[in-house]
């Protein structure tokens, strides 16, 4: 068996998904869990990937993953002045959010 490191970017990335993932348990512990939504991150050697699962919470159906990262096509913003990419925490909120404005955008 081959020992696989992750790098710095995944280990954060790896972390910041922990971390939203115990901020939506809080939020949701009180409610029925089998609801709750819940970010997964994979990794494919030096690719990671990172999907948000939301159920449903009118049928019991889940909607499938919604994208939300991928370090091929890295769209995390880019700060000149500190020479550093945003964080995966505040990629991954900022995602949450423009998913939300999508989702209230939609007329029925």
């Amino acid at each position: 068996m081959k020992l696989v490191i992750m790098s710095e970017e995944q280990k954060e990335a790896f972390e910041a998904v922990q971390k939203i993932n115990t901020e939506l348990y809080e939020k949701w512990k009180d409610k029925n869990l089998d609801k709750m939504p819940i970010l997964s991150i994979a990794f494919a050697k030096q690719i990671t990937f990172i999907n948000l699962t939301i159920p449903s919470t009118e049928y019991d159906i889940v909607i499938p993953e919604i994208h939300l990262f991928c370090s091929v096509n890295d769209d995390r913003i880019f700060y000149e002045k500190s020479n550093k990419y945003e964080t995966f925490y505040k990629l991954i909120k900022r995602k949450f959010i423009l998913i939300k404005e999508e989702i209230y955008s939609v007329k029925l």
